[in-house]
């Protein structure tokens, strides 16, 4: 699968400054996680992955004490969108991180919608 980074209608990846904030060694072992997404999506299973609401799924990285989740779908059956990411801190997945989550996939598809009125 391809995998593609949201972007916000000004054209910021908006998921791009997430891993740019990590320490190199964890940045690796997030990029490994992303290959392996793409690689085996939609058959990659816990605890790569685990399904969060609706079309919404997360990908589980972590390296030492460090857990970090990137929140995607899958677009068209072909193409891992990539939503938001974050440095889990909690037990509990935080409400707003999804809300993040969901309301850049609303604006993914409204607009790949409105490019590909078929899709």
């Amino acid at each position: 699968m391809h995998v593609e980074l949201s972007c916000m209608q000004s054209g910021k990846e908006v998921v791009q400054e997430f891993p740019d904030s990590l320490p190199h060694k964890d940045l690796a072992k997030v990029i490994r996680d992303i290959e392996l997404l793409e690689q085996y999506a939609p058959d990659l299973h816990e605890p790569y992955t685990k399904h969060i609401d609706g079309s919404i799924w997360e990908l589980r990285s972590k390296f030492s004490s460090n857990i970090y989740r990137i929140f995607y779908f899958i677009w068209n059956g072909n193409k891992l969108v990539l939503l938001h990411g974050f440095t889990k801190k909690t037990q509990k997945t935080p409400p707003a991180e999804i809300a993040i989550a969901k309301k850049r996939m609303k604006d993914y598809q409204s607009r790949a919608q409105s490019i590909y009125p078929t899709q």
